[in-house]
């Protein structure tokens, strides 16, 4: 699947703010993030993005899902349909997350109604691929963040799919919005089911699963190319083989796609800590997202490391490169170092001499006695050396 993109609005840029403004967002404020929506890390075939939401239901190739469930004081946890939407989102002692999965165009707007989702905040999310961001609109959020999966393609490589995860925030409710699959969809369920507290804290909380789910599943990412990485280096140790140069390229791809899509994410998880974020600031809400904002810092630090990593098995490779070729060469010089008295000796016996007794048997004998009385001597001083082998410690 190939990156489509499709015609949309014009993109005005303000170079003092350094933040991208979608004219139809009405009165939509980029907090933080955003900027050229055409910049995507280029990492060749090692990175897959999705294409924008299918216009149409007709013209979608997959199944729309919702899953909604309501939290309240008291009680326990429900699951609820889209048509009870509305009535428990008027009531502000609900808790609602409601996921949609596999949206079309026209999916994503009816549930955006359904849920008093701002409209410009829905149209937001159905341009083109979007850098992550955090869009205010009146009393409520867009977060846009980036889940990358890995997966083996035809040829076997590691390659990096991802797919955008529009999060809409009102005081209490979520929508979390994405066409491909949520792969901690059930991690953050089960913890919204299972915390008392999630009615009190509000959508706040819900979005701080979501986004701490988010850097869990990343950081599975990273384990998964940090074993990749040790293993590639093992192999420039033993037997690279004709293919490893090629390999290693595409490691290193993948390793720089997904660190660039994590480093995309700073602006976004910096900016709920900022004074004037009524989300979180002051807030008992707070304390999470500051657990949050470290462990992203030690994610980033951790692709940091990979790339480096990426670096030294190149390295590695051209050491067992250089090492080989030094044994080579070192044969070659025994060779030939072995080779040439014995080459001297024989042309000497060669050359005709009128009168001189070369070509005698005690001449032969000599010869014989001589070549190998030469090269042993000259494979006892290699050997002594440490040239045929290990030198002894």
């Amino acid at each position: 699947m190939s990156l489509s993109t499709r015609k949309s609005e014009t993109v005005e840029y303000d170079s003092q703010s350094e933040r991208t403004s979608f004219p139809f967002a009405g009165n939509g404020t980029t907090v933080a993030g955003g900027g050229d929506e055409r910049e995507v890390p280029n990492a060749g075939d090692a990175l897959e993005l999705e294409g924008p939401a299918a216009a149409s239901r007709s013209t979608s190739d997959g199944e729309c899902n919702v899953v909604a469930w309501v939290f309240r004081p008291g009680g326990a946890p429900r699951t609820v349909t889209t048509d009870e939407l509305p009535g428990i989102v008027a009531d502000d002692a609900n808790v609602a997350w409601v996921d949609l999965a596999g949206y079309a165009e026209p999916d994503l707007r009816a549930l955006g109604e359904r849920v008093a989702v701002n409209p410009a905040a829905v149209e937001a999310a159905l341009a083109a691929w979007q850098r992550p961001r955090v869009d205010a609109f009146g009393d409520q959020l867009r977060v846009s963040a980036t889940v990358a999966q890995l997966e083996a393609a035809d040829d076997g490589q590691m390659r990096v799919v991802a797919g955008q995860l529009d999060l809409f925030v009102r005081a209490n409710a979520l929508v979390s919005a994405h066409r491909l699959p949520l792969p901690f969809a059930e991690r953050v369920l089960a913890r919204a089911t299972q915390s008392p507290d999630l009615p009190r804290l509000d959508a706040a909380y819900l979005l701080y699963a979501v986004l701490d789910e988010l850097i869990h599943h990343t950081e599975r990412l990273a384990e998964s190319q940090e074993d990749a990485i040790e293993a590639i280096e093992e192999r420039a140790l033993r037997n690279p083989g004709d293919g490893y140069l090629s390999d290693l390229l595409h490691l290193k791809r993948a390793v720089f796609a997904l660190g660039r899509l994590v480093d995309q994410h700073r602006e976004i998880f910096a900016a709920f800590l900022r004074p004037e974020f009524g989300l979180v600031a002051g807030r008992e809400i707070e304390t999470y997202f500051r657990d949050l904002e470290a462990r992203y810092d030690h994610l980033q630090n951790r692709f940091a490391n990979a790339k480096q990593a990426v670096d030294g098995a190149f390295e590695v490779y051209v050491s067992h490169v250089a090492h080989r070729t030094n044994e080579v060469m070192r044969l070659l010089t025994v060779v030939s170092t072995v080779l040439l008295p014995a080459s001297v000796i024989l042309g000497l016996f060669g050359t005709a001499f009128e009168g001189v007794p070369l070509y005698t048997s005690t001449a032969f004998i000599v010869m014989v006695l001589l070549i190998a009385a030469v090269t042993g001597s000259i494979l006892v001083a290699f050997h002594r050396r440490g040239w045929l082998g290990h030198r002894p410690e």
